[in-house]
């Protein structure tokens, strides 16, 4: 069975100032990304206090689709990700 977020923030500090760099963010960037992304507006201000660290594929997509950035800068695979890719990999 596959971790529900199976991503994390990679650098939540990254994550922050690409938030305030997206131009089709508002000033009130957190509460805009959260409408964007269809999450609610604590789920992004958790994230990039530490909150919250892990996200689902689907919302890191989004996330990323609307920074403007690739996934892979943001956000990285949990441990336990890397742990089911070693063990699927064994048993190949």
């Amino acid at each position: 069975m596959r971790p529900r977020n199976p991503l994390q923030v990679r650098d939540r500090e990254v994550l922050k100032r690409r938030i305030e760099a997206a131009p089709r963010i508002t000033t009130h960037s957190v509460r805009s990304l959260a409408e964007v992304t269809g999450v609610n507006h604590s789920t992004i201000g958790d994230l990039l206090t530490g909150r919250k660290k892990r996200v689902t594929v689907a919302l890191a997509q989004r996330l990323s689709a609307v920074l403007g950035v690739p996934m892979e800068d943001l956000f990285v695979p949990t441990s336990s990700e890397f742990a089911n890719a070693d063990t699927e990999e064994a048993e190949q």
